[in-house]
């Protein structure tokens, strides 16, 4: 997969997670997958169409879900991923789909997107897609958030 179609996410995840208050946010370990699966406690899905195809996961701990949503909430405490805290993740995620799309729409791919899925449960294992798929870890002071970028370009 091109380079272009994957750092607009990595750049969209900094910049929303900016404006939360987070600052030095890396981006980790990248690997490939024959197919897009989730089994972190937490996974954001938006689905893409337009000039590309696919699907984009958010994956991160229930302990690093909890210190975003709790920073989207001006700091309100999170003890659990109750359905504000819920709705604040899937925010964040329609908010880095969103951005993604319009830095893609800058470089001249269309694309639209779906509102996010969340999906929350410790031991689950889902096979979302069977695109290949690029997996980039980016560190953030929240805690690690693995994007999932399988698109058919």
């Amino acid at each position: 997969m091109d380079i272009k179609y994957i750092n607009p996410f990595l750049e969209a995840l900094k910049n929303v997670l900016e404006t939360f208050g987070a600052s030095d946010i890396k981006k980790g370990g990248l690997q490939k997958k024959e197919t897009m699966l989730a089994d972190m406690d937490i996974t954001s899905i938006i689905g893409i169409v337009g000039d590309v195809r696919g699907n984009i996961a958010y994956c991160m701990t229930e302990e690093t879900g909890k210190k975003i949503a709790s920073a989207m909430m001006m700091g309100m405490p999170v003890e659990t991923l109750d359905s504000i805290a819920r709705s604040a993740l899937g925010e964040m995620a329609n908010m880095m789909g969103g951005r993604a799309s319009a830095i893609l729409s800058q470089a001249g791919v269309a694309t639209d997107l779906t509102p996010p899925s969340i999906i929350i449960g410790r031991d689950i294992m889902l096979i979302i897609s069977s695109v290949q798929t690029v997996a980039v870890d980016m560190e953030t002071p929240f805690g690690r958030i693995q994007i999932n970028i399988g698109l058919e370009v």
